[in-house]
């Protein structure tokens, strides 16, 4: 007596295919959540690098500022002018420039931001006649870092000659630079807010 033909599966077949299935799911999901995580982790410190060398590069150029002695202006000034200029969100000096990139010799250099997410540098030829007056408009524009969401910059030094050095959110000083410079860049990325800091010394020369 013949046996009846089967038609589809047993339980126990189909307990098994259904096993393997989500077995071959899971390692699957987990190889893409592991590439995800690392396309985002590479993203991350592509960013990250990105800042970080903006800082540097603020750090380099604040790192060569220069003592001058500019001229007296004939405007009635009471006060000399100061040789290095200094407030949270900015700064101003004269820097020596070895040429490359920029002009050689002493260079008017500013930093700070334009537009509210741009961190940038403005340089000019620097003519003792007029001192740090130039205006942003007739200097060389680069951008170093777009992005920006917050630019502070704190300055180390004594301010007088009878002060004692301390850290400050300003600099006016007209026979002296500050001993150190800080500055902390914000920029937006990838959602979020990323932070680098970098703290430069200044030769007294």
């Amino acid at each position: 007596m013949k046996r009846p033909g089967r038609n589809g599966f047993t339980l126990l077949e189909l307990l098994l295919a259904i096993s393997l299935v989500a077995l071959i799911t899971a390692s699957l999901m987990g190889g893409v959540n592991l590439g995800r995580r690392s396309w985002e982790t590479s993203r991350a410190s592509e960013a990250l690098d990105e800042i970080e060398s903006a800082a540097r590069a603020v750090s380099s150029l604040v790192a060569r500022s220069f003592l001058v002695h500019p001229e007296q202006t004939q405007r009635g000034q009471s006060e000399p002018a100061p040789v290095f200029l200094g407030a949270a969100t900015f700064c101003r000096f004269v820097m020596l420039s070895e040429g490359g990139a920029q002009w050689g010799g002493l260079i008017l250099t500013e930093i700070g931001s334009e537009g509210g997410d741009e961190l940038a540098v403005w340089t000019k030829i620097y003519r003792p006649q007029e001192g740090l007056a130039p205006t942003r408009a007739t200097m060389r524009k680069t951008v170093l870092l777009r992005g920006l969401a917050a630019l502070e910059i704190a300055y180390f030094g004594a301010p007088q000659q009878d002060q004692s050095p301390a850290w400050s959110g300003g600099w006016r000083n007209a026979g002296a630079l500050p001993t150190l410079v800080s500055v902390k860049i914000s920029a937006r990325r990838l959602g979020r807010i990323l932070e680098a800091a970098s703290t430069v010394a200044i030769r007294q020369r």
